[in-house]
Parts: C-alpha cells; sequence; structure tokens
C-alpha cells in the first residue's frame, strides 16, 4: 500500500516482542491489581484495539474486551448508560460533550492517532478526483453516515467544498461506519467510497482487500481526523482502564498505531 505498510511483516514479531517486554517490566514494577475493562471504539481503529488488548492481555493481569461501532452511536449508548469505562472516538467533540455532561473524568482526554480519509474508486482512469464523482450516479457513492461517523462527516464537508451539489450529495449512499464503506467497494456494491487508510492497510495486510494506490485520492490536508479518548466515570477506578491510558502514550504502542495507518499530532502525513 504505501511505506507505512511496505515491512508489516517484519514489524509485527519485532513490534510483540518490545511491547511484551515494555509492558511485562511495567506490570512487575508496579504490581498490577488484576481488572478487566471495556472499551467502546470507534470502527476504524477497531483492528488496532483488538491487537494492543491482545499484548496488553499477555503481559498484565488485565483483561479487555472491544466493543467497536461508530462514534455517535457509542457516544449515545454510553449516555444512556452502556457500561462501557474508556471512549476512543473518532474525534474531538463526543469525548468532550461527555466530559461537559458528567459521563466521562474531566482532563483525561487525550489524543491516541490521526486517522486519515481518503477517496477509494477501483478501476478509475488516473488518480480520483472529488468533482468527477458528480458524472456517477449518487447511490453508487458510499460514505459513513455523517450524523454518526466523523469520518463520514469530514466526506461530506470534502464533497461540499468540491461544489459538488447538494442535490447529488443527498443521494449518495450512508451506512453505519467506516469500515462497511470499506468491503462495500471492495465487493463491487458500489463504484466509490470514503475509507479510512487504517481500514485499506488492516485489509491489505489480512488479504482480504487488494488495493491499487493510484485508485485513491487521499485526503490529508483537508480531513485529518483528531481522535481522541477519555476515561468514562464508570471506569475511573478501574486499574486495568487506567493502565490502558498510560500504555497508549508508550514508543512501542505507538509504533503499532502508525503501523496501521495513523499518526499524531505535529506529524506531518507521508502520503
Amino acid at each position: 500500500m504505501n511505506g507505512r505498510s511496505a515491512h508489516a511483516g517484519v514489524l509485527l514479531p519485532r513490534l510483540a516482542r518490545t511491547l511484551c517486554a515494555g509492558l511485562l517490566w511495567a506490570c512487575l514494577s508496579q504490581g498490577v491489581e488484576s481488572a478487566e475493562a471495556r472499551i467502546a471504539v470507534a470502527a476504524n481503529f477497531r483492528n488496532t484495539a483488538l491487537v494492543i488488548a491482545e499484548a496488553l492481555q499477555r503481559v498484565s493481569p488485565h483483561r479487555y474486551e472491544i466493543i467497536a461501532g461508530s462514534t455517535g452511536k457509542l457516544a449515545s449508548q454510553i449516555l444512556n448508560g452502556a457500561p462501557y469505562d474508556i471512549f476512543m472516538a473518532a474525534d474531538r467533540d463526543r469525548p468532550q460533550q461527555l466530559v461537559d455532561r458528567g459521563a466521562a473524568v474531566a482532563g483525561s482526554q487525550q489524543i491516541y492517532a490521526v486517522g486519515e480519509l481518503g477517496l477509494w474508486w477501483p478501476g478509475v482512469s488516473g488518480t480520483p478526483a472529488l468533482t468527477a464523482l458528480a458524472n456517477l450516479e449518487p447511490r453508487s457513492v458510499c460514505i459513513a453516515n455523517p450524523a454518526f461517523a466523523p469520518y463520514g462527516e469530514a466526506a461530506w464537508h470534502s464533497l461540499a467544498r468540491a461544489d459538488i451539489s447538494a442535490v447529488w450529495r443527498e443521494g449518495i449512499l450512508r451506512v453505519d461506519n467506516i469500515n462497511l464503506v470499506t468491503g462495500l467497494v471492495a465487493q463491487g456494491h458500489v463504484s466509490a467510497g470514503f475509507v479510512a487508510r487504517s481500514s485499506l492497510i488492516s485489509g491489505v495486510r489480512n488479504g482480504s482487500l487488494k488495493v491499487n494506490e493510484s485508485e485513491v485520492l487521499w485526503l490529508a490536508s483537508d480531513a485529518a481526523l483528531d481522535q481522541m479518548m477519555v476515561l468514562l466515570t464508570r471506569g475511573e477506578n478501574n486499574p486495568a482502564a487506567q493502565f490502558w491510558l498510560d500504555q497508549m502514550q508508550t514508543p512501542s504502542v505507538r509504533e503499532l498505531i502508525r503501523r496501521d495507518g495513523y499518526r499524531f499530532p505535529g506529524e506531518e502525513t507521508d502520503a
């Protein structure tokens, strides 16, 4: 796919060894108490969160359950009492709203990744162009629902900036989350879709996708997504939740996040 994924096969064993060694030392030195935590994760980060959870469980007494979905729906579930301990959103707004409403711990917010949106248009001649989408039937173009998914909202704004008519935009196929968009494009059910870089990298790595880089228009300058996590009030005294938060800032976990197609605030994209 690109420089971030070219050496994934080499990186995985090294990442696992480095991560395990560092975390094992942390657990032994701190005498960590066993606990369980439920992590609500934006759909685009699901695969990365599962890998992190597996690594943390190998080297600590903690256990983690990953629940993935669109950011908006997860936030709504939390406000309605869903028993989650940490919320990993695909935007800044909803974690802050949870803090403002007393459902999350003030001061626990942190940007754990910066995601990247792209237009994937298999079979197109040359690099895809946003304005060329207007030549397609709207229902053959797919986005994550902007009402619930930050990646879909970013896609919607990108189309608006490209001066594509509001009437055409209203006809676009909208699905629950960004991973579903990737699947629909890959299976040929739609001609084009707005996808996360992380979804393509994950699919290429596991063999479920074949992606020609020339078929993707990356929108890094217009649609970078600051993905924020926050400790929920339910998890405030949960050592497993606190351990998860702490480990997100370690070099080994950050390297794993970069491998999956993300960057961090202040870093330039290599697209």
